[in-house]
Protein backbone atom coordinates (compact mmCIF):
# COMPACT_ATOMS: atom_id res chain seq x y z
CA UNK A 1 0.00 0.00 0.00
CA UNK A 2 1.28 3.43 -0.79
CA UNK A 3 -1.48 5.80 0.25
CA UNK A 4 0.33 8.06 2.66
CA UNK A 5 3.92 7.80 1.55
CA UNK A 6 5.08 4.48 2.90
CA UNK A 7 5.10 0.99 1.53
CA UNK A 8 4.76 -2.23 3.48
CA UNK A 9 6.94 -5.02 2.21
CA UNK A 10 5.61 -8.53 1.83
CA UNK A 11 7.68 -9.62 4.82
CA UNK A 12 6.29 -6.86 7.05
CA UNK A 13 2.67 -6.98 5.96
CA UNK A 14 -0.18 -7.41 8.35
CA UNK A 15 -1.22 -11.04 7.95
CA UNK A 16 -4.76 -11.45 9.19
CA UNK A 17 -7.17 -14.29 9.48
CA UNK A 18 -10.25 -13.61 7.34
CA UNK A 19 -12.41 -13.19 10.46
CA UNK A 20 -9.94 -11.00 12.36
CA UNK A 21 -11.68 -8.04 13.94
CA UNK A 22 -15.16 -9.53 13.79
CA UNK A 23 -17.22 -8.91 16.89
CA UNK A 24 -19.44 -11.75 18.11
CA UNK A 25 -22.10 -11.59 20.82
CA UNK A 26 -22.80 -14.77 22.79
CA UNK A 27 -25.83 -14.62 25.07
CA UNK A 28 -24.66 -14.93 28.66
CA UNK A 29 -20.98 -14.61 27.75
CA UNK A 30 -20.90 -11.09 26.32
CA UNK A 31 -18.82 -10.01 23.35
CA UNK A 32 -15.92 -11.80 21.71
CA UNK A 33 -13.57 -10.37 19.10
CA UNK A 34 -11.61 -12.56 16.71
CA UNK A 35 -7.85 -12.04 16.89
CA UNK A 36 -5.29 -12.27 14.07
CA UNK A 37 -5.04 -16.05 14.45
CA UNK A 38 -8.79 -16.77 14.40
CA UNK A 39 -9.11 -17.19 18.18
CA UNK A 40 -12.07 -15.64 20.00
CA UNK A 41 -11.08 -13.30 22.82
CA UNK A 42 -13.48 -11.88 25.39
CA UNK A 43 -13.14 -9.57 28.35
CA UNK A 44 -13.58 -12.39 30.87
CA UNK A 45 -10.58 -14.30 29.55
CA UNK A 46 -8.24 -11.44 28.67
CA UNK A 47 -9.50 -7.89 29.01
CA UNK A 48 -6.24 -6.27 27.87
CA UNK A 49 -6.10 -8.34 24.67
CA UNK A 50 -9.80 -7.66 23.99
CA UNK A 51 -9.23 -3.91 24.36
CA UNK A 52 -6.13 -4.06 22.13
CA UNK A 53 -8.09 -5.81 19.38
CA UNK A 54 -11.04 -3.41 19.65
CA UNK A 55 -8.67 -0.47 19.30
CA UNK A 56 -6.81 -2.12 16.40
CA UNK A 57 -9.89 -2.89 14.29
CA UNK A 58 -12.30 -0.11 15.22
CA UNK A 59 -11.25 2.31 12.48
CA UNK A 60 -11.31 -0.42 9.83
CA UNK A 61 -14.94 -0.95 10.84
CA UNK A 62 -15.61 2.79 10.50
CA UNK A 63 -14.07 2.74 7.01
CA UNK A 64 -16.29 -0.18 5.94
CA UNK A 65 -19.36 1.59 7.29
CA UNK A 66 -18.48 4.78 5.43
CA UNK A 67 -17.86 2.94 2.15
CA UNK A 68 -21.11 0.99 2.50
CA UNK A 69 -23.08 4.15 3.31
CA UNK A 70 -22.03 5.60 -0.06
CA UNK A 71 -23.34 2.49 -1.81
CA UNK A 72 -26.40 2.14 0.45
CA UNK A 73 -25.64 -1.56 0.90
CA UNK A 74 -23.17 -3.98 2.46
CA UNK A 75 -20.96 -4.71 -0.54
CA UNK A 76 -17.60 -3.76 1.02
CA UNK A 77 -15.73 -6.10 3.33
CA UNK A 78 -12.18 -6.82 4.46
CA UNK A 79 -11.08 -10.42 4.19
CA UNK A 80 -7.96 -12.48 4.75
CA UNK A 81 -4.71 -10.50 4.81
CA UNK A 82 -6.81 -7.33 5.08
CA UNK A 83 -7.71 -7.30 1.38
CA UNK A 84 -10.65 -5.04 0.58
CA UNK A 85 -13.46 -6.75 -1.32
CA UNK A 86 -16.37 -5.20 -3.19
CA UNK A 87 -19.24 -7.48 -4.21
CA UNK A 88 -17.11 -10.52 -3.24
CA UNK A 89 -14.26 -9.52 -5.58
CA UNK A 90 -10.97 -8.02 -4.44
CA UNK A 91 -10.55 -4.37 -5.33
CA UNK A 92 -6.85 -4.97 -5.78
CA UNK A 93 -4.62 -7.92 -5.11
CA UNK A 94 -2.60 -6.16 -2.43
CA UNK A 95 -3.35 -5.83 1.26
CA UNK A 96 -4.27 -2.60 3.02
CA UNK A 97 -2.87 -1.19 6.21
CA UNK A 98 -5.36 -0.59 9.03
CA UNK A 99 -6.53 2.98 9.52
CA UNK A 100 -5.37 4.14 12.95
CA UNK A 101 -7.56 7.21 13.48
CA UNK A 102 -10.47 9.16 12.02
CA UNK A 103 -8.20 11.17 9.72
CA UNK A 104 -6.85 7.98 8.17
CA UNK A 105 -10.41 6.67 7.74
CA UNK A 106 -11.20 9.81 5.72
CA UNK A 107 -7.92 9.52 3.80
CA UNK A 108 -8.50 5.84 2.93
CA UNK A 109 -12.12 6.58 1.99
CA UNK A 110 -11.13 9.41 -0.35
CA UNK A 111 -8.34 7.34 -1.90
CA UNK A 112 -10.56 4.30 -2.49
CA UNK A 113 -13.49 6.41 -3.74
CA UNK A 114 -11.35 8.40 -6.17
CA UNK A 115 -9.03 5.66 -7.43
CA UNK A 116 -11.71 3.03 -7.95
CA UNK A 117 -14.69 5.28 -8.74
CA UNK A 118 -15.41 3.85 -12.18
CA UNK A 119 -14.68 0.26 -11.15
CA UNK A 120 -17.06 0.57 -8.17
CA UNK A 121 -19.65 2.75 -9.88
CA UNK A 122 -19.57 5.15 -6.94
CA UNK A 123 -21.66 8.30 -6.95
Amino acid sequence: MNIIGFELTYENRLILNKDAGNLIHVFGDGYYIVDEYGQEVNTYRDENEFNRLIEKFRYRHFLIEKLNDVQNNDKFDFREDNILFFKDKPIKDLYWDLPKNKNEVDLFFDYISNKYKTKLNLK
